[in-house]
């Protein structure tokens, strides 16, 4: 293989093996260079062209690319020469013609089942129970970041090797990207979906300031941060905390909340916080001073109310004491109004040092699993949730890697599956190698 000069070999023992060598190498190209490649494929049965773009999406020269590089940018050519299992691969600049030959009867990558763009295959590391190892798109991230996938399934969003924000769409094109304002380094955290009046857009948080880009895009002036203070993103907002100071970001500047009495801030949707004591009800205020009381309503079997747990944008998780014996109710209540989404009996032990992970229409409470579609909570003995996406509950169960549905039956996972980040069109987002594929259900 001759990239500008440079040699090196790509092989496979197999003909896919091969021809799957041959797109990585064009793909990482055009990703560092930040420039399409134009492909020139021939075999025994014909010729085709293919370009693949920086945010490594592969697809037949003339379709529309949206998500490559500046349209004023050239394009590279990748030329590709295959003989047995070695292939040779020669990458000039300019418009010389290249060719690429694949082995016969092997041809271009094909189109997946909806029949828009090629594939790819997850071969790094098994995939999540659900899921096959075919894969919608491939992304490049830069090394040692990760992902986030927009709480409606429309996009997901990651730092490229070249050190841009990019936020891709259901079928891997490019929405938007820009040059980060901070050195990639400095970013705490990972890029985070944040709602705004028009959809999602993107917050990030380094050292001093908290950064924020509209969902076409556009970044605003930055935020700056107080010394001490912790960003939190636990609803579609963020919340900045200052020791007993609660904050919300607003026309470049921070706005003080109010908080009542002695509660704590714990979850900003955008217009609200929601604030809790331990032993009692919750309030959603207002930046201007504006105050909601909501009041929880008991669950079945339940006493006196012991301590407010946690809490999510649509949901805050409470302990009860139980009305008789000495086990105490988990329950799941609405945030807005306090009714029980669902409840059952537990243990203190049992949900000791648990924590609320959260998917579509399944989340746990350490090992209480709880259908949020039906009401419905099942303990499941020994399991350690780490996060939830759609409708299954990934963990681990006496160190064992499990997927947990919302009936709350186990399934075993392989050693070193990939758990997803989310969900997108219906595909899981998950990592392997520093790429980030989208992975079609099985």
């Amino acid at each position: 293989m001759t990239i500008e000069g440079t040699m090196r070999l790509v092989t496979g023992s197999l003909p896919k093996e091969t021809r799957r060598a041959a797109l990585d190498t064009a793909t990482a190209h055009a990703a560092a260079t930040g420039r399409s490649v134009l492909v020139n494929a021939r075999d025994a049965n014909g010729s085709w062209q293919l370009v693949i773009n920086p945010a490594g999406v592969v697809r037949a020269a003339g379709a529309e690319d949206t998500g490559g590089a500046a349209p004023k940018r050239r394009r590279r050519r990748v030329g590709l020469l295959v003989g047995g299992g070695v292939l040779s691969v020669a990458v000039v600049a300019g418009l010389g013609a290249t060719v690429v030959h694949f082995l016969p009867g092997e041809g271009p990558p094909q189109p997946t089942e909806d029949g828009d763009g090629p594939s790819h295959t997850l071969d790094a590391r098994p995939a999540p129970p659900g899921f096959g190892e075919e894969a919608r798109w491939r992304l490049t991230m830069r090394p040692d970041t990760q992902p986030d996938v927009a709480p409606d399934e429309s996009a997901a969003a990651f730092i490229d090797p070249e050190g841009q924000l990019v936020v891709v769409g259901e079928d891997g094109e490019e929405k938007w990207s820009a040059d980060l304002p901070l050195d990639p380094e400095g970013v705490e955290g990972r890029p985070r979906f944040v709602r705004q009046e028009d959809g999602y857009g993107i917050a990030l948080v380094d050292a001093g300031n908290l950064w924020q880009w509209s969902p076409q895009g556009d970044r605003s002036d930055p935020v700056e941060l107080p010394e001490d203070a912790n960003v939190v993103f636990a609803g579609t907002a963020p919340l900045v905390l200052s020791g007993d100071e609660a904050f919300v970001p607003a026309q470049g500047e921070l706005e003080q909340v109010e908080l009542p009495g002695d509660s704590g801030a714990m979850v900003a949707d955008g217009q609200r916080v929601l604030t809790a004591v331990a032993h009692g009800p919750w309030n959603w205020v207002t930046p201007d001073g504006t105050s909601t009381e909501v009041e929880p309503t008991p669950p079945e079997g339940a006493g006196e109310l012991d301590e407010v747990l946690t809490a999510r944008e649509e949901y805050v998780i409470v302990r009860w004491s139980a009305a008789e014996g000495d086990g105490v109710v988990l329950a799941v209540h609405d945030s807005g109004d306090g009714s029980v989404v669902a409840a059952t009996g537990t243990t203190t032990g049992e949900i000791a040092d648990a924590r609320w992970v959260e998917g579509a229409s399944v989340a746990a409470y350490g090992p209480v699993v709880v259908d949020l579609a039906e009401g419905d909570a099942t303990t499941v003995s020994g399991f350690e949730p780490a996060n939830a996406t759609g409708d299954v509950v990934y963990g681990s169960t006496g160190g064992v890697p499990v997927a947990v549905d919302a009936e709350g039956e186990p399934r075993e996972m392989e050693d070193g599956a990939a758990r997803p980040w989310g969900l997108v069109d219906g595909r899981a987002v998950v990592v392997a190698d520093g790429d980030l594929y989208a992975l079609s259900p099985e």
